[in-house]
């Protein structure tokens, strides 16, 4: 298997830059103004050809590239952070179905979200629960040719919207199941759409399920769904991780930007105050250097590392730091300002929050990486 990382084409990176200056900037801010779903604002990723770049197709001559897909979500995030999120749940189901699917789940499913021509909802966490798999109570039980699913999702993406939902739920007292669930079925019951501090827009809600599925629904085996779950979420973070550099270097321009502008007795306070050029350079140094973990960490995802989890984790780890530490710098360069709703940073302020509590609290990646030193320390050790 080839190693190799492909980088974002750069024509394609120059026609993210023109569209999010064009359309992303305001179709993003719609959405977090009005917190609701935007059809635009995905047909223009889709058209952008955002939910294709992970994935290769070698009759369309498509090699298909985790890094090219990171550095365009950085690329989208910078100019509206839940733009980049938009691409999410559909590109994790569709590598999910990519790695562990049939072909008939591959041409049913696979084919349509791949191409963003299909809506794809995450549903794994619950209401009581959280993301702890031990504990999901949703249960998938054997009825005739299939399983009936009943249970309780919490903050699923897209659930008012999506075509199809990768739902989780327990087949046996310990083990879970991945099933694809055509959420045209009367027992997909979205609740209304959660008002968030920041990324709001995706539609997320809790969800009811009382669902028949016949066994063809199943992704992977019976108790395949752990393993689904991780394999998949490693590629989450790091494309999480991606949507903070985003943040952060938004940031980074606005608050340059504002130094450079805004005069005290006549000099830019960037060139007059050396506090604030210090700033300004801890703010790029954290970005840079956050950037160069999410291309290492999407090089680990292309070369399907078997150390991914832990890197991804610690990826997260400096990424979500990163961008709530940029973009709390940022509001010192532009005061009082930057509070305002005529800047951009009060979003990116908020933004930049979310990844240290959102898809599994940052002090759960700090365990991940810290069980995985350990076991490499005890693997390391010579036997007496």
């Amino acid at each position: 298997m080839s190693t190799v990382s492909t980088h974002l084409d750069p024509e394609v990176l120059d026609a993210l830059r023109v569209s999010g200056r064009a359309r992303i900037r305001d179709l993003a801010a719609q959405v977090d103004r009005s917190q609701e779903f935007s059809r635009e604002l995905w047909d223009l990723l889709c058209e952008l050809g955002l939910p294709t770049m992970p994935f290769a197709d070698p009759e369309a001559g498509h090699e298909g590239s985790f890094l090219a897909y990171v550095e365009a979500i950085e690329e989208v995030a910078s100019h509206g952070a839940v733009a980049a999120l938009y691409s999410g749940p559909t590109v994790q189901v569709a590598s999910a179905i990519r790695n562990f699917g049939s072909p008939e789940q591959q041409e049913r499913w696979g084919e349509g979200l791949i191409s963003g021509g299909l809506l794809g909802a995450w549903s794994f966490t619950e209401p009581q629960t959280g993301s702890d798999p031990q504990q999901i109570l949703t249960r998938a039980v054997r009825e005739g040719t299939g399983w009936r699913i009943t249970g309780s999702k919490m903050f699923t993406s897209f659930a008012p919207h999506a075509d199809v939902a990768l739902v989780y739920a327990k087949t046996t007292d310990r083990r879970l199941g991945a099933f694809l669930v055509d959420t045209t079925d009367p027992g997909w019951q979205p609740g209304p759409p959660i008002k968030m501090l920041s990324f709001g827009g995706q539609g997320t809600a809790p969800v009811s399920i009382d669902v028949h599925v016949e066994d063809s629904a199943l992704l992977g085996g019976p108790e395949s769904g752990f393993d689904i779950m991780i394999s998949t979420e490693a590629e989450a973070k790091i494309r999480a991780s991606s949507i903070c550099i985003g943040i952060g270097r938004r940031a980074v321009e606005e608050a340059v930007a504002y130094a450079s502008g805004r005069e005290h007795r006549g000099e830019p306070i960037g060139d007059k105050f050396p506090t604030i050029q210090a700033t300004l350079g801890e703010m790029a140094a954290q970005v840079a250097g956050a950037r160069t973990m999410v291309q290492w960490a999407a090089r680990a995802v292309d070369a399907r590392d078997p150390d991914l989890k832990m890197i991804a984790a610690s990826t997260r780890i400096v990424c979500a730091r990163m961008a709530r530490e940029v973009s709390s710098l940022a509001m010192q360069v532009c005061g009082a300002y930057g509070f305002t709703h005529e800047m951009v940073l009060e979003r990116l302020y908020r933004e930049g929050k979310f990844y240290e509590v959102g898809q599994g609290v940052i002090e759960l990646q700090k365990l991940i990486v810290g069980k995985h030193l350990l076991r490499e320390h005890a693997g390391a050790q010579p036997k007496n």
